[in-house]
């Protein structure tokens, strides 16, 4: 087992594998209205950024057999208060040209991948999804098409509260999770802190911190987060394997986030402080340092 440093210079590889999951938060049509959500948008970058991120993961679906694909998985906002910006009711020229577009749906470079018989299916409203594939007979693993991407809904800044994401991340035996999308400081930040929480806690990803333990002596396979048990620890305070912690692999992609100014404070200050405060709960990344250690 290969070990690297979680919080070290150099970026320890992100296995393209069943046990590596996307979780892409937010990103829909009625965030182009950046006066609804503040005084400006930080990151220029991130539509490019969460473009590559989405093109590195479907490639990477595209080469593996069946069952051993990272898993793509989206989420879409749909807010319950009529006046929010996000709200179902909501249209304006939200569209790459300025097109009247519902602000809820998802925007184009971001919209969820479905297979069928036909080619791929990008679902840019939730109320249009295509109907589900046809069952086929069986086929060798390899030469099954990438499956559908996971898009699920959630009514309020947690996408965790009311939504199946634990369950699949418990199901789908997810170890390491990677997360972008918006807004820097709701949205994202809760998932961050919710899936460390959760980790930390065994509900996914591990059996958990189970002893105090040193955060200087984590380190990573590239899968998990590991921290070895003191050789005089009593047997409840190890594993079988010697390990103190089991837990998964949270990493935010700082780039790949937006936030927006607010209270007079500028958007991309408003995003350098909260990615930075999310460095005690994930390992904090760039799009192209990730691309490069997921490859």
């Amino acid at each position: 087992m290969s070990r690297h440093s979680v919080t070290g210079d150099i970026m320890a590889p992100v296995p393209p594998m069943s046990t590596t999951a996307l979780l892409l938060i937010d990103n829909q049509l009625g965030f182009r209205d950046v006066a609804a959500w503040g005084t400006g948008a930080s990151n220029p970058d991130f539509e490019k950024n969460v473009t590559a991120l989405i093109t590195a993961f479907r490639d990477a679906c595209a080469e593996k057999p069946d069952g051993q694909r990272p898993l793509i998985i989206h989420v879409q906002y749909r807010p319950v208060w009529t006046d929010h910006p996000l709200h179902v009711s909501k249209v304006g020229p939200f569209g790459a040209n300025g097109e009247q577009v519902r602000a809820i749906d998802f925007l184009e470079f971001a919209a969820p991948r479905v297979m069928r018989p036909e080619g791929p299916k990008f679902v840019y409203t939730l109320d249009e999804t295509p109907p589900p594939a046809p069952v086929e007979p069986k086929k060798d693993a390899a030469l099954l098409p990438p499956p559908d991407e996971v898009i699920m809904t959630s009514h309020g800044h947690s996408v965790f509260i009311n939504t199946p994401l634990e369950l699949i991340l418990k199901k789908r035996g997810i170890k390491t999770l990677l997360i972008a999308g918006m807004a820097t400081d709701l949205a994202v930040s809760t998932a961050v802190r919710t899936a460390q929480n959760l980790a930390l806690t065994g509900k996914w990803g591990g059996r958990g911190n189970m002893v105090d333990a040193a955060a200087s002596a984590r380190w990573t396979d590239g899968t998990s987060v590991f921290v070895e048990a003191q050789e005089d620890a009593p047997e409840d305070e190890r594993g079988e394997d010697g390990l103190a912690v089991d837990m998964a692999r949270i990493i935010l992609i700082g780039d790949a986030t937006r936030a927006f100014g607010k209270a007079g404070v500028d958007a991309q200050t408003i995003h350098n402080v909260h990615v930075e405060s999310l460095r005690d709960f994930a390992e904090v990344r760039s799009t192209t340092e990730v691309i490069g250690a997921f490859h």
